[in-house]
């Protein structure tokens, strides 16, 4: 065992710290003894020494040791405290862990560094498309076609898809070193976490996520996104006995390291206010899910519009809107326009954890037999309905009814005002089989199938369409909220509910459509002229419905641009009688024919 020469360490810090041939760790130990530094070899993972810390390394639970004249590119090393070896949880850099349901890993005492100069587009809210992704799942299956399945090289490979698509933001789950393996076996079935909301070492990159090295990777895969005028958001969970301070200096890290874009923050007992007010990320979109802004902000206007909060209501409402609930149209038509001043508000129908939104409309139970829990597992809340037929069917008129309902749910999604959130796989049907919580399920039950692209491709190029008319259309994705008034005389309301009848809305109880307006003399579209006018017809009923929209502007005409039936389900209209026949079940829209340039 080789013997290093070693002094008290400066406490400015936790981790390993180079300089030169020397290194200083700082390391936290709880307990009264003090923990061990383990070296070894890189080449052959052999011990070639141990390091104890002296009495004077110590200032309160911190130990700093400066290590002299040490090969730092060939040496690796781990902590021990007692009989418990472990990796340092402040390593930035970690050797080993690079195949997924192994571990293997030791810290290293390489210090990554980012010199790119290609930051992110900092996209305002109102222009976001949100795309949650698995990076293991969404490209290991072979028919990905990517060079490197289930990595950051393969995601990275997948980016012209994701913009022609119409995606500006990618979430990842978890992407950092957490541990995949479980303790427990059951029912035979080895179960590894593939979702990753779990602690791990939260300053690296995962290593089985990586065909090569991992950090280079993700800088690379943060490079090509931001070249491609994207954003990066990661999912970091964090237990309660985190503290704000080490929180707050892994998000820096990744930020100023990474050039990360935002974050997502799960866990229980965060202390939401005070990382909203950290000053290093005013600039970084932060995330959380059913949280009070007013307990963050009270009365007053944030300095930087970077609070985006998940709204778990708008999936649950529109998910039993869709299947016909009664009493709903209320809560809808508040999610349609909810749009407030302080932070984005997020919309969702479908998530990590329950249904793809392919098995939301084939499914009325959870199928989750094959995670070893027999079926106890995963929320049975989930407001689904099959269509008329459990799972997988043979009957076109079943299938035909699916197929509109996911146009439905897209449609309930993106032309609500909030930021859309997009599960990915769900704009070409993927489904889980039933399952509803496959988070051990690291096989094709969760990889997705690139093949459902080309075997449902007009749900594929609806969704396309769909994002690219929210996006040439400002009046469908504001700054602010509508005032649901004619506070410019231009002689129509910025937005309004109607019913079959134009200016006669009926929100009862057991209606289930309605129509919105929204015009554009209140927005400009990228000409600088005003933006089209847009009614939207909802019909959740089980029989069709024929509306009677407001009169278009003088010199133009309501078109129809697009509907969720297709053929005799498309929808009708009649420009004699300014009567729009929507199909049950189905949306549709009427859009002026051209875009304004003066006054009604």
């Amino acid at each position: 065992m080789a013997k290093y020469t070693t002094e008290k360490g400066r406490f400015t810090g936790l981790g390993p710290f180079g300089e030169g041939r020397d290194v200083t760790v700082s390391a936290v130990s709880e307990s009264r003894n003090a923990p061990v530094i383990e070296l070894y070899s890189r080449k052959d993972r052999k011990k070639t020494g141990s390091v104890h810390f002296g009495r004077d390394c110590r200032m309160g639970s911190v130990y700093s040791m400066k290590i002299k004249d040490i090969d730092t590119e060939n040496t690796l090393y781990r902590l021990r405290l007692g009989k418990n070896e472990y990796i340092d949880p402040y390593a930035k850099y970690i050797s080993g862990n690079a195949r997924f349901g192994k571990r293997d890993g030791f810290g290293a005492f390489i210090i990554p560094e980012n010199d790119s100069k290609l930051r992110g587009p900092h996209i305002e809210w109102q222009n976001v498309i949100l795309y949650l992704l698995n990076v293991r799942a969404y490209t290991k299956d072979p028919s990905s076609g990517v060079k490197h399945p289930g990595t950051f090289s393969g995601l990275a490979e997948k980016i012209p898809y994701m913009k022609k698509l119409g995606v500006t933001s990618l979430i990842l789950q978890p992407a950092y070193d957490f541990n995949e393996v479980t303790d427990n076996t059951m029912d035979g079935i080895r179960r590894l976490n593939l979702w990753g909301y779990v602690p791990g070492n939260y300053f690296v990159p995962k290593p089985s996520y990586a065909a090569g090295d991992p950090v280079e990777e993700f800088m690379r895969l943060a490079d090509e996104l931001h070249r491609n005028k994207m954003e990066l958001i990661m999912q970091i969970y964090f237990l309660p006995e985190h503290t704000l301070s080490f929180i707050q200096e892994v998000m820096r890290y990744w930020v100023a390291t990474y050039n990360v874009d935002g974050f997502e923050i799960l866990g229980a007992d965060l202390p939401v206010k005070d990382i909203v007010s950290d000053p290093y990320l005013t600039d970084t979109k932060l995330i959380f899910s059913d949280i009070d802004p007013d307990h963050i902000y009270g009365r007053r206007m944030p300095v930087s519009m970077n609070l985006g909060i998940k709204s778990s209501a708008f999936m649950y409402d529109m998910r039993k809107y869709l299947k016909g609930d009664e009493d709903m149209l209320g809560k809808v038509s508040a999610h349609i326009l909810c749009n407030p001043e302080k932070n984005a508000v997020i919309n969702y129908i479908t998530s990590y954890s329950g249904f793809t939104l392919r098995d939301l409309v084939s499914y009325e139970r959870k199928h989750n037999e094959k995670n070893g829990e027999g079926g106890s597992d995963g929320s049975d809340y989930n407001y689904s309905w099959n269509c008329g037929d459990e799972g997988t069917s043979r009957k076109k008129a079943v299938n035909r009814l699916r197929e509109r309902q996911m146009k439905n749910a897209l449609m309930l999604l993106i032309l609500s005002q909030g930021v859309p959130m997009i599960k990915a796989g769900d704009e070409f049907g993927n489904t889980q089989r039933g399952n509803n919580n496959p988070w051990c399920q690291d096989n094709k039950i969760s990889y997705l199938d690139w093949e459902d692209r080309k075997k449902n491709k007009e749900l594929y190029e609806f969704t396309r369409s769909l994002l690219e008319l929210r996006r040439a259309h400002p009046v469908l994705h504001g700054r602010y909220a509508k005032k649901m008034y004619d506070y410019i005389s231009c002689g129509a309301p910025d937005a309004s509910f109607h019913g079959e009848q134009a200016w006669n809305q009926s929100f009862a109880n057991y209606n289930r459509h309605f129509a919105v307006l929204y015009s554009g003399s209140y927005e400009r579209n990228a000409n600088g002229r005003n933006d089209c006018d847009f009614y939207i017809a909802y019909n959740m009923h089980w029989t069709g419905h024929r509306f009677h929209p407001p009169k278009p502007p003088k010199g133009n005409k309501w078109e129809i641009c697009l509907s969720s039936g297709e053929g005799k389900e498309a929808g009708i209209y009649d420009p004699e009688k300014n009567e729009l026949a929507v199909y049950q079940r189905s949306i549709a829209i009427l859009m002026t024919a051209a875009d304004r340039t003066g006054d009604r």
